[in-house]
């Protein structure tokens, strides 16, 4: 890969980071620094609009990303760290080390054999982060909602479902069956409970808002068993449906492909590769069984 700058290698660690610069004549040039406000200030000022910047996929390589591009103009590359693993195999394995392997790494490779990873636009990060916290208060309210049935079920009370306790009305009325520090536990689960329903409808609300003005998300509601929480996510971690040459590389990008073991007469496929957004693979599968047993499936459901 051609870079009319610096080719640099950055190995993010939780608070700093390490840096290696190699420029046109080959000379390195080792830096570090902190993640911190100050730190990633004076990594703007080590960089010129000409460098050429690679890092591996996390969510402060995101924040880097953005930052460099507005402050400094210069390219930042994204790399899948899966598809890295065997680059760093080495028995010297350390962060200055990795920072040198990223930088040779784009110098000696052009830009359509690296494993690069798309960076989401600023709309799609925070598309993001509203269905990652539903998705944490969704699974936060089950082990709640299992703690209490747990309760009642300790005390004798196995006539109840966790579906009753579910609605705040059903949980005050069976709540009066039980005495002593039970009763006084199964309170306080109710009282997180109530605070907990509370938010997870605030957000659905703000996950409705964004679905309304958004014109893709309305047409794949249109399609049975998509509601508006799969179509948002599918658009906020799909994103630019431009960049994939065909819809097995969707499938690829989620995860959904098998694994493939292909030597001489042997072929075989095993289980789905599982490499894309977790959420959005639960989600879609969820949406298939919709599909299957609605009514209004049609050709979707005579196909499948």
């Amino acid at each position: 890969m051609e870079v009319a700058g610096n080719a640099a290698g950055l190995d993010l660690g939780k608070r700093t980071y390490e840096m290696c610069l190699i420029s046109k004549d080959n000379k390195i040039i080792r830096t570090g620094g902190k993640t911190d406000f100050s730190g990633l200030e004076k990594l703007c000022t080590k960089l010129s609009k000409d460098d050429v910047v690679a890092m591996e996929a996390c969510n402060l390589a995101f924040r880097i990303e953005r930052l460099l591009r507005e402050k400094v103009g210069c390219r930042v590359i994204i790399l899948n760290p899966g598809r890295l693993a065997i680059i760093f195999m080495s028995t010297r394995k350390t962060d200055k080390e990795d920072s040198l392997k990223l930088a040779k790494y784009i110098k000696s490779h052009e830009e359509d054999e690296m494993p690069i990873v798309t960076p989401p636009s600023d709309e799609e990060w925070a598309r993001r982060k509203l269905l990652s916290e539903y998705r944490s208060l969704k699974s936060l309210r089950t082990k709640e909602i299992n703690r209490l049935h747990a309760i009642f079920e300790h005390n004798g009370y196995t006539q109840f479902t966790r579906k009753d306790m579910c609605v705040p009305k059903n949980r005050e009325e069976i709540l009066t069956l039980l005495k002593g520090y039970e009763k006084e536990e199964a309170e306080r689960l109710a009282e997180r409970l109530t605070l907990l329903e509370k938010q997870v409808d605030f957000l659905y609300k703000k996950i409705n808002e964004e679905t309304e003005k958004d014109d893709k998300v309305q047409k794949l509601m249109t399609v049975p068993g998509i509601g508006p929480i799969t179509a948002l996510s599918y658009v906020a971690y799909i994103g630019d449906v431009s960049r994939f040459e065909n819809a097995h590389q969707i499938s690829n990008f989620i995860g959904f492909v098998p694994k493939v073991d292909r030597s001489c007469t042997i072929n075989r496929l095993g289980h789905i590769t599982k490499q894309g957004n977790s959420l959005l693979r639960s989600l879609l599968v969820q949406a298939a069984w919709s599909c299957v047993r609605s009514k209004n499936g049609a050709a979707l459901k005579d196909k499948y």
